[in-house]
């Protein structure tokens, strides 16, 4: 079978934009004030169906008890945590910077799979890196969007997301059976996600009823959880044949995607210096190339 060498970027570039969709999609969702738990849950439960449907119709089991550790860690580290974090933060800071902060992940991936000898040093892919991080600084520090009084807080609580993510990421490629499927994977995972959520939920007194009369509300959870369930199914597949540092670079089109889309959708303003760092990032991802596995297996 032929080996085909780009589909892993084609498939980054396709999740990353989908993906920065989500944060527009995040602060629509919270403008009518609904509690961050109940789209949280709403949100998984959606997945959970989407990704159970793909299962039936593709012929895959869709939950193993065997599997249940596996769903219990991405539940809590790739979906609960992090979607609860974002939508608390949706009220606090803007689609664009919502995005950048997930610039974070490949450096946060990178490192932790360097200190755990998963990946060797390569001055290339690390330069790549670092001239991510540097597209970061010039978003951040030359604007004036981080000047609220509490949007400083919330940016290092999002940047909790991307250590969540990154983890994620070498617990996907290093600590989970390959023998798993990745559909059976995303369901199970949603699932899990949904039964610890919906407790929560209930024990703080919140119910569905207030989602479903807001229609923004309900179309923007609707829409993150099918740009999700799409997002995850190319990711999850690139870590499998590319490795969780080259996958984890979709961060950097995440960020572009969620910049523009924010300009896009809620008009927001931000500087020259958001169009530096896009040559800055691009020049970044363009220093990454594929992880070992890529090498070792077909693409189909």
């Amino acid at each position: 079978m032929p080996r085909i060498s780009g589909l892993p970027y084609i498939l980054i570039v396709l999740a990353g934009l989908i993906w920065g969709l989500t944060f527009s999609l995040t602060i629509i969702a919270t403008a009518d004030s609904i509690h961050p738990v109940v789209l949280t849950t709403a949100q998984s439960i959606i997945c959970a169906i989407l990704f159970a449907l793909i299962c039936v119709v593709t012929g895959i089991r869709p939950f193993r008890l065997k599997n249940l550790r596996y769903y219990a860690v991405l539940a809590v580290l790739g979906i609960s945590a992090p979607n609860l974090l974002y939508f608390f933060a949706a009220s606090h800071l803007s689609a664009g910077i919502l995005s950048i902060t997930v610039s974070t992940v490949p450096m946060l991936t990178y490192g932790l799979a360097w200190l755990l000898k998963l990946e060797s040093l390569e001055w290339k892919r690390a330069s790549g890196i670092i001239l991510g991080m540097l597209a970061i600084l010039l978003l951040v520090l030359p604007d004036n969007e981080l000047a609220g009084s509490d949007a400083s807080f919330w940016t290092l609580a999002v940047l909790v997301c991307a250590i969540c993510y990154s983890i994620e990421n070498l617990y996907i490629s290093e600590g989970i059976d390959k023998s798993v499927e990745i559909r059976e994977l995303l369901c199970g995972s949603n699932m899990v996600s949904a039964v610890i959520l919906i407790p929560v939920m209930s024990l703080q007194g919140f119910d569905f009823v207030p989602l479903f009369l807001q229609s923004n509300a309900l179309w923007a959870v609707f829409g993150i959880s099918f740009s999700s369930t799409m997002a995850y199914m190319m990711f999850f597949y690139t870590i499998r044949v590319a490795g969780p540092v080259f996958a984890s670079q979709c961060a950097y089109i995440v960020t572009l995607a969620g910049v523009l889309w924010g300009i896009v959708l809620l008009a927001e303003v931000h500087s020259i210096w958001v169009w530096v760092s896009v040559v800055v990032m691009l020049a970044g991802l363009a220093l990454v190339s594929p992880g070992t596995k890529l090498k070792n297996l077909p693409l189909k």
